[in-house]
C-alpha cells in the first residue's frame, strides 16, 4: 500500500519541514492551519480562533520554523503566552517539531517564578532563534538589555483574551 503523500505540501513550506510534519505524524492539515498557514507564510498578519485541540499551535509553529534564517544565532520569533503552563507546552511541542529537522533550531523558554539571574546569563551566551514565554519575563529580559528582539520577524500573543485579561496589554506592547 503506497504511503499517503503529506497534504501539508500544498503550503510550498522547505521539503526538510515536510519531513519534520511527517515525523511527528502531522499529514492532513486541521481547518485553523489550512486557513490560516498561507496567510502567514505570506508575511499578513491573523487572528485565529479555535477549538482546543485544533492544532493552533503548530499553525503558528510551522510558519516560524519554515522562515527561520538557519545557523543565526539571534531572536527571529517570539510567542507570548499568559501561562508558565500553556509556555511549557508550547514550547515542548516546537522541540518536538524542530528535533526532527537535520538542522539546529534554538528554542527557549522565559516564565516568571524562575531563576532570571540564570536566564540573563544564557542570554550571554546564546541569543535563541525562537522566545516561548510569559509577557512579563520576557519584558524584563528585554529591558535589562539581556534578550536582544532587534531582529524579530514574527511576534504571536497566543491567547490573546486570557492575556489581556490577566492584564498584560503594556508588556506585550513593549515587546512588539
Amino acid at each position: 500500500m503506497a504511503e499517503k503523500a503529506n497534504q501539508f505540501g500544498q503550503f510550498n513550506l522547505k521539503s526538510d519541514i515536510i519531513s519534520a510534519l511527517t515525523a511527528i505524524g502531522f499529514i492532513q492539515p486541521t481547518a485553523v492551519q489550512a486557513k490560516l498557514i498561507p496567510a502567514v507564510l505570506q508575511g499578513h498578519d491573523v487572528v485565529g480562533q479555535s477549538q482546543t485541540g485544533s492544532g493552533k499551535t503548530h499553525t503558528f509553529l510551522i510558519p516560524i520554523i519554515n522562515q527561520l534564517e538557519q545557523g543565526k544565532n539571534y531572536v527571529q520569533a517570539v510567542i507570548t503566552t499568559p501561562s508558565r503552563e500553556l509556555a511549557a507546552q508550547i514550547t515542548t511541542a516546537a522541540k518536538q517539531f524542530a528535533d526532527k529537522l537535520p538542522y539546529e533550531v534554538t528554542i527557549s523558554e522565559f516564565v516568571g517564578g524562575t531563576d532570571k539571574l540564570r536566564q540573563v546569563k544564557q542570554l550571554e551566551n546564546n541569543q535563541p532563534q525562537i522566545i516561548i514565554g510569559t509577557p512579563g519575563r520576557i519584558k524584563d529580559l528585554v529591558s535589562s538589555g539581556a534578550l536582544k528582539l532587534h531582529a524579530v520577524k514574527t511576534l504571536v500573543v497566543d491567547e490573546a483574551d486570557m492575556t489581556l485579561d490577566m492584564g498584560f496589554l503594556n508588556e506585550v506592547d513593549y515587546i512588539a
